[in-house]
């Protein structure tokens, strides 16, 4: 009997430690299966992370293009479901997530007023040139915190130049030209420290030119024409070392041409300035249009402009008509040709002046 117990005991035994090492074996299979799902489960985690980021920038853009007119909408028909990745004129980053959107002239009509700009976190560049868009710039478009490019040009804005765009830290260029903005130019514009380039002709912008401009270092291109800009050219401008293009022709401004000293390549003026024309533009070697028609400027032609080696487009004019009318006399010079003027004498290239007008 002791022996059958024994027995009957070392059973139990080994019953119980078969059981043990079975669950030990199924948590390590559990173990090791869940490892092994693991990365595979993980795409899918993230492929619901795009759709989420892909319908909520999907519904923006619709609800925006409801809002548009009815042949406007009919425009954009491959805007339907919810991945705009596919749309056209819309790209994406890997992520899935919207980065440029690209509607220039595209016969849109409407307003940006439906639009919601914080539902596009990753936005580099928005360009809505050469439509039929009207109304205000909305204040959410300040929440494309990424945006590089904003191009609204060739539309019927109306309003102000929102401060806000001050905001967008990141922005190189701002096209916001050939609309029908009024109001001054924000001094907020000036903290914009990446931008490289500026436009804002063609509105009805008044008020001064902000000196607040003079921060913008890296700035290339500051066209500010054909507005009703008043006061006197800022001396902060003369602080853009970089800047090659300045167009402000066709504005009230008053005052004397400043003395700048940066090389600039083309410069415009028609406007009210008084004074003489400053020695010092001979100083500015890369200088190819000079247009300073159109003022009450006085004096005589400073005889350092011969030093514009690079002008290739001149175009003078004189409140008083006591200056000597320069002459003009065609001579052959290898390896060029050139232009001599007389009262003063100088120099030009014909080979690249396009353009030389002289009026009283």
């Amino acid at each position: 009997m002791k022996s059958l117990s024994k027995i009957t005991l070392f059973n139990q035994f080994n019953s119980s430690l078969l059981f043990f090492l079975l669950v030990v074996i199924i948590l390590q299979l559990v173990s090791s299966s869940t490892a092994s799902v693991s990365p595979v489960t993980s795409p899918f985690v993230y492929t619901n992370s795009t759709a989420v980021k892909e319908r909520k920038e999907a519904e923006a853009l619709l609800k925006w293009k409801t809002s548009l007119h009815i042949k406007s909408q009919s425009l954009l028909s491959s805007w339907a479901g919810s991945t705009p990745c596919n749309w056209v004129r819309i790209n994406c980053d890997n992520s899935g997530s919207v980065t440029h959107l690209n509607l220039s002239t595209y016969g849109l009509r409407g307003t940006l007023q439906n639009l919601n700009f914080q539902s596009f976190p990753n936005l580099l560049s928005l360009d809505l040139s050469s439509n039929s868009l009207y109304g205000t710039i909305p204040s959410n478009i300040s929440h494309l915190s990424k945006l590089l490019v904003l191009d609204l040009s060739a539309n019927q804005f109306t309003g102000s130049i929102p401060a806000f765009l001050g905001n967008l830290s990141n922005l190189t260029i701002l096209y916001l030209y050939k609309n029908q903005l009024s109001g001054s130019i924000p001094q907020e514009l000036g903290m914009l420290s990446s931008l490289s380039d500026l436009e804002l002709s063609l509105n009805n912008l008044t008020g001064v030119i902000p000196a607040s401009l003079g921060n913008l270092s890296n700035l290339n291109i500051l066209y500010l024409d054909e507005n009703q800009l008043s006061g006197s050219i800022p001396q902060e401008l003369g602080m853009l070392s970089s800047l090659s293009d300045l167009a402000l022709s066709s504005n009230n401004l008053i005052g004397v041409i400043p003395c700048f000293s940066w090389k600039l390549q083309a410069t415009y003026h028609s406007n009210n300035l008084t004074g003489v024309i400053p020695a010092s533009l001979g100083n500015l070697s890369n200088l190819n249009t000079l247009y300073l028609y159109k003022n009450q400027l006085s004096g005589s032609i400073p005889q350092e402009l011969g030093m514009l080696s690079s002008l290739s487009d001149l175009q003078l004019s004189f409140k008083q008509s006591h200056w000597c009318h320069p002459c003009f006399s065609w001579k052959l010079k290898q390896p060029n040709h050139l232009i001599s003027l007389q009262e003063p004498t100088f120099w030009f290239h014909p080979s690249r002046i396009r353009n030389a007008k002289f009026s009283e």
